[in-house]
């Protein structure tokens, strides 16, 4: 019985460090937030998808969204799927509590096709800055 109730106990206090560590130490990198919440895109999550983004950017994503209801996510331009939903990442630059997570569609070709999705660390998690996402190369608004 002891035996029992020393590996139930040793469980709860591994299963509770290993908690405390994610919520409040982890940091997730720049390239498995932008990946999570394209996941969440994929799997028609919307509340997961919107949680990825800013607060000051997440109602006009939303609003984007109920606009676009009936459009084709892979077609329409106007959709806010068609330049976020791709996993096809090139590269990751970071700058203290900026990145950018630069990206490539499905399909496209060429050496100029790829673009910049910024994001922002916000309370240890990177969240999409959909306000200065320009649809091109890295770019910096200075108006903040």
């Amino acid at each position: 019985m002891k035996k029992i109730l020393l590996s139930l106990l040793l469980a709860a206090l591994l299963i509770g460090g290993a908690w405390v560590y994610y919520r409040y130490f982890y940091v997730e990198s720049p390239r498995d937030a932008y990946l999570r919440t394209v996941s969440a895109a994929m799997l028609g999550d919307e509340e997961q998808f919107l949680a990825g983004f800013t607060d000051e950017s997440r109602p006009l994503v939303a609003g984007l969204l109920a606009l676009s209801r009936g459009d084709d996510a892979r077609s329409s331009q106007r959709h806010p799927y068609y330049y976020l939903v791709t996993e096809n990442i090139e590269s990751v630059d970071t700058e203290e509590d900026h990145a950018w997570v630069r990206v490539k569609r499905a399909g496209d070709s060429g050496s100029r096709t790829h673009y910049d999705v910024p994001l922002l660390r916000k309370d240890h998690t990177w969240l999409i800055d959909a306000l200065s996402f320009t649809g091109k190369e890295r770019a910096v608004k200075l108006g903040r």
